[in-house]
């Protein structure tokens, strides 16, 4: 019996020594409306994802004196589709949080699939699919996840020819950002 007491005090000391996390983008404009993964880390994941890119694009100085996520998604995307990016150079301290947050919804995730870390058919997933407004992207896309051979490398000419349509569509926007970010994030040491 004191073996348990003893494991039951050393358990809750270490889950309340274990920094809880602080949503940064609670007041942003929503985003998506999908079942699958807890809204309040999908809907940071996404505007952290958005505020790094403006971040290391205008820290390049290369002409956005300012935090502009559209002109950053579009110099981003061009590499970022292929996983030819050097995400340690991009990646923030709150985006490191969310992904330990977020590689805990194993669903989400498909760790046997030599493609792609992204679970394409997980309900998050699918639901992002099912409401992009632009229907060639959708069509394109629930083929290729119909036969298994979805990933970002193939699908990254479509994400390049549509990505400012991320601009009024948050359910792309959001897929563009766990399909070219997160997934590569998952695989990597921090």
């Amino acid at each position: 019996m004191k073996k348990y007491s003893l494991l039951i005090i050393f358990i809750l000391i270490v889950t309340s020594c274990m920094e809880p996390i602080e949503y940064q983008f609670i007041n942003s404009p929503k985003t998506i409306d999908c079942e699958g993964l807890d809204y309040d880390l999908a809907h940071d994941a996404y505007y952290s994802f958005r505020q790094d890119l403006a971040i290391y694009v205008k820290n390049l100085r290369i002409g956005y004196n300012y935090l502009n996520y559209q002109e950053s998604l579009g110099y981003y995307i061009y590499r970022g589709a292929l996983g030819n990016f050097d995400f340690n150079e991009i990646v923030t301290p709150h985006t490191k949080k969310l992904l330990v947050l977020l590689k805990k919804n194993e669903e989400l995730w498909d760790i046997t699939s030599e493609k792609s870390s992204l679970n394409y058919k997980s309900e998050f997933v699918t639901c992002l699919v099912e409401n992009i407004k632009n229907e060639e992207v959708k069509t394109t896309l629930k083929a290729l996840i119909e036969t298994n051979t979805m990933n970002s490398s193939i699908f990254a000419e479509n994400y390049r020819a549509n990505v400012f349509d991320c601009n009024t569509d948050n359910h792309f926007g959001m897929l563009l950002a766990f399909d070219t970010y997160y997934q590569h994030l998952y695989q990597m040491k921090f």
